[in-house]
């Protein structure tokens, strides 16, 4: 046994109740994280912005998500779930209502951070509903949750519309409305979680941070790196990135991108329950390696190949087309999406007690991958001119992930019983 299981007191049949709400306020807070994608675009003609500047508008979020990762997975531990959830909406709310109505480069990066907040849902999300968790049923439930990054999908479906119907300052307003009825309902229809020491433990800052010291956790914070900052990095890039390689409007770019959204719904759901069958690790190590095909492919670049041949030369060339890129990604978010409801089963698994602040750790490492990413990317489109080259530096990545995954798994395969912590 990994940890001990906290108590089950509560009526599971509050679940019905806590998970879809939990999941409304993911959902719609991912879509708030990600609204610079679908904006940024008409920002960078609007602000002739270069790659770089472009990049940081688009990582501007995903830094400040990072920053407060881990405190806010401290106070969930110690405050609750319930608390930290209701203050990030309150906090994105003030950061969207800024969002329509600056009119200059640096307020909009003022805004971008105050978006931020939404990462903080994450982890506050997870210790939540652990106190209704039926503990067979974990892989389930965290990936019905997971569920919630595909509100960066409805960001690529909605905003061109309203941009296309009234304005675009329309859409951060509209999303208030969304986040100020969520915060009632979780007001009204939901409890906090137990006081009893016993069911959710105080844990200090010190405790917290002995999680630092534990290569495990780092082993952890490196597979959702890749999983979720991967995710969120490349889909920050998407919009962008087809509507200039194959001269599409904003709105048929949005469009595309979110065929890279969409099968992360049913894949985090999949994973979850593959987990739970099959255990999270068995399922983990296949699907990193899943994820290198289409990242393999998705790399070639436009290739013109000149073969001498014995009587005359024979020209070759090599042009993905749309079609076969959006294969690609559809084929990635799937895997992608497995392996995150396979890691959250894992972290339940291993943390059940503290998904607060380990959560919070891992989210703070997806976030500095996500803010690094959009950067790396426009330094690689700028400095080496090839379009590809992101899909490139992400199997990398992936490929140094599933290595570390191997190594860990085949020297500690039960993962041994977790250390005190406190």
């Amino acid at each position: 046994m990994c940890g001990h299981r906290p108590s089950q007191s509560v009526d599971q049949t509050s679940l019905m109740v806590a998970l879809p709400l939990t999941l409304a306020a993911f959902f719609v807070a991912f879509a708030c994280w990600t609204l610079f994608a679908v904006l940024g675009v008409q920002l960078r003609h609007q602000f002739a912005l270069s790659h770089l500047e472009f990049a940081l508008l688009l990582a501007m979020p995903m830094l400040s998500g990072g920053l407060v990762a881990f405190p806010l997975g401290v106070a969930t531990q110690r405050f609750g779930g319930r608390r930290v959830i209701l203050a990030c909406l309150l906090a994105l709310m003030a950061a969207l209502l800024l969002l329509s109505s600056v009119h200059s480069y640096t307020g909009f990066l003022v805004a971008g951070l105050g978006l931020g907040a939404a990462g903080g849902l994450f982890s506050a999300g997870l210790q939540y509903l652990v106190t209704y968790l039926p503990p067979s049923r974990a892989g389930l439930v965290l990936g019905v949750f997971g569920v919630g990054v595909s509100g960066a999908g409805f960001s690529y479906l909605i905003v061109p519309v309203v941009e296309r119907a009234y304005s675009w300052q329309l859409a951060p307003l509209a999303y208030v409305l969304v986040l100020v009825v969520i915060a009632l309902l979780l007001l009204v229809l939901t409890d906090p979680e137990p006081t009893d020491r016993s069911q959710r433990p105080l844990v200090s800052l010190g405790v917290s941070l002995r999680f630092l010291a534990r290569s495990r956790v780092w082993r952890l914070c490196l597979y959702f790196s890749f999983l979720f900052g991967g995710l969120v990095g490349l889909g920050l890039w998407l919009p962008d990135y087809l509507s200039t390689q194959f001269q599409l409007s904003l709105e048929d770019g949005a469009r595309w991108s979110l065929l890279f959204a969409l099968p992360v719904v049913l894949a985090q759901i999949v994973g979850g329950i593959g987990a739970d069958r099959f255990g999270a690790v068995t399922l983990l190590r296949l699907v990193l390696l899943l994820c290198l095909v289409p990242l393999f492919l998705l790399s070639y670049p436009d290739t013109d190949l000149a073969i001498a041949g014995i009587e005359r030369t024979i020209l070759l060339s090599i042009r993905p087309t749309l079609d076969w890129v959006v294969v690609g990604l559809v084929l990635l978010s799937f895997a992608m999406g497995l392996g995150l409801g396979a890691l959250l089963r894992l972290l339940f698994d291993e943390y059940p007690r503290h998904l607060g602040v380990v959560g919070g750790l891992m989210l703070a490492a997806a976030c500095t991958t996500a803010f690094l990413l959009p950067l790396m990317f426009g330094l690689a489109v700028a400095w080496v001119g090839v379009a590809s080259a992101v899909f490139m530096m992400l199997f990398v990545f992936g490929l140094c992930t599933w290595v570390v995954l191997e190594w860990a798994s085949r020297s500690d395969r039960c993962m041994g019983p977790l250390p005190p912590t406190g």
